[in-house]
């Protein structure tokens, strides 16, 4: 993984330099943050959410039940 090494430790210029930090940080993956020579901080890029599929064709493809779930339960709960 490349690193890209950012030396400067005020938050003011890492705000003006945010573009500039965008895309380095789409180019090596991953930002240090670093003071004196010690690391500080690592910056990562955030994980994009996945993408969640309808669960329309899933319910589409499920068997129905033709007594009601309620009746089920409560024939269930009067044989106990």
């Amino acid at each position: 993984m490349k690193q890209y090494r950012h030396e400067d430790g005020n938050v003011r210029e890492w705000r003006s330099a945010m573009p500039q930090l965008k895309q380095t940080l789409a180019q090596a993956h991953e930002l240090l943050q670093v003071s004196n020579g010690e690391p500080l901080a690592r910056i990562l890029p955030v994980l994009r959410k996945r993408q969640v599929r309808s669960l329309a064709a899933q319910r589409a493809k499920m068997a129905t039940v033709s007594v009601p779930t309620a009746q089920l339960l409560r024939e269930e709960r009067d044989r106990r």
